[in-house]
């Protein structure tokens, strides 16, 4: 009912509205005319309330469920084994075996080789030399070497070494170190305080047009025009913030650079050439020359001579007989006898035993909690606010300028709409 109410109630106040533009244009503006023509009347101020939207915020607090993990101790008993060695003794017989030495004399017979040393006469014929010796003369012609000395001239070539000094051009390049001073560009960021403009929050802003009166071109009428609410988009005045850049700069430092230059320039070199120079010299050179002179000479060689005689010798040589002698030899030889002989050991075996102790441990359990969180929300609600607004009359309003105020009086007592039927 109540949206059918209002939809009701904004036709009869647009009904209104182009009733009385139709009066002002029709009659009651002729009757104005009339009027005006005689004497000038003022328009009366009267005020009338009307309902603008306005957007309202309200911060609203809210609660956020938040899932957190913790850890929570969870203390369980464990049964742990515990393994202990422990020593037995353990007895056992073993038959150790028990190794006897004793001597026990051996006879046995050898053959011992005997040797016995004989003699027997052996005859030979022998021939045996005898030397005889004589002398014999021997004639002979032996050619005698006669040395004589005789001088020749030689003449002979010799070179002198002469050292002679000169000179030849020499280049040399020589590099001189130059240093000289170059730029080098680095940048530096340095740290600035700038100012930059904040653009001001937009909102809206209500501005009420006054209503007036002005002249019909087309009719000729004095016509009134009604205030008219308009809703206006402004912005506030800007803000002016600082803030802190780094703004880079480019220094030239001077970096002493050192290279080298070459340098050409000619250097007399001293070199030393060696010369020979022939030098002749005549000199006497001696030298034998050897001539053989025949001499007849006799000499007495002494000759042997040899003539075999044959003589018979006796010669005794000797001989080895062997023959084997049985002979009786003792001697002593050492025998062993093993025999068992028991004997007791013990022996300490390890043996390991286990037993259960109980043990108490601590594991961290991951839990899950729910946890609320404030959470301030601003929340944007429309109402409609009553505002009075000020309406010019004429002098002598018609009829149904009359009745469309009485329409607006009537809908301007009427309760205001909700946001929702706003919306429809």
């Amino acid at each position: 009912m109540k949206q059918c109410a209002g939809v009701l109630l904004g036709a009869v106040l647009t009904l209104g509205h182009q009733l009385s533009l139709y009066a002002s244009h029709c009659g009651a503006a002729t009757g104005a005319d009339q009027n005006c023509s005689v004497s000038t009347s003022y328009p009366r101020i009267r005020y009338k309330s009307c309902y603008i939207t306005v957007v309202e915020e309200v911060p609203k607090l809210t609660y956020q469920t938040v899932q957190k993990t913790v850890w929570q101790e969870c203390r369980y008993k464990v049964q742990k084994p515990v393994y202990e060695t422990v020593w037995q003794e353990c007895r056992y017989k073993v038959c150790k075996p028990l190794v006897e030495e004793f001597d026990r004399e051996e006879k046995y017979i050898v053959q011992v080789p005997v040797q016995e040393t004989h003699y027997r006469e052996c005859r030979e014929v022998v021939q045996k030399p005898v030397w005889e010796e004589y002398l014999v003369a021997c004639k002979s012609t032996v050619h005698k070497p006669v040395y004589e000395t005789h001088y020749r001239d030689v003449v002979e070539t010799t070179y002198q070494t002469v050292v002679e000094t000169r000179y030849r051009d020499c280049w040399r390049t020589v590099c001189q170190p130059v240093t000289v001073r170059q730029p080098v560009c680095r940048v530096v960021c340095e740290p600035r305080v700038e100012q930059y403009t904040v653009p001001g929050p937009c909102y809206t802003k209500a501005v009420q047009e006054p209503g007036q009166c002005y002249v019909d071109p087309q009719t000729g009428h004095t016509c009134y025009k009604h205030p008219v609410t308009r809703f206006i988009t402004c912005q506030a005045p800007p803000q002016v913030c600082t803030r802190t850049v780094m703004v880079p700069r480019t220094v030239i430092d001077y970096v002493p650079v050192t290279y080298y230059v070459q340098q050409h320039y000619v250097e007399k070199v001293p070199y030393q050439v060696c010369r020979q120079i022939p030098i002749q010299t005549v000199r006497k050179v001696p030298y034998t020359v050897c001539r053989m002179v025949a001499e007849e000479q006799v000499r007495h060689i002494p000759v042997r001579r040899c003539r075999l005689v044959c003589e018979e010798r006796i010669r005794h040589v000797p001989y080895t007989v062997c023959k084997m002698v049985p002979q009786e030899r003792t001697r002593v030889v050492k025998c062993r006898r093993t025999r068992l002989v028991e004997e007791e050991h013990v022996a300490k075996v390890p043996v390991q035993i286990c037993r259960t102790i109980e043990e108490e441990c601590v594991k961290l359990v991951p839990v899950t909690v729910c946890e609320k969180v404030p959470l301030c929300t601003v929340e944007r609600k429309c109402k409609r606010v009553r505002v009075c607004v000020p309406v010019v009359e004429c002098d002598q309003p018609g009829l149904l300028e009359r009745l469309c105020d009485w329409l607006r009086s009537r809908a301007s007592c009427a309760p205001p709409l909700s946001n929702t039927a706003q919306a429809q």
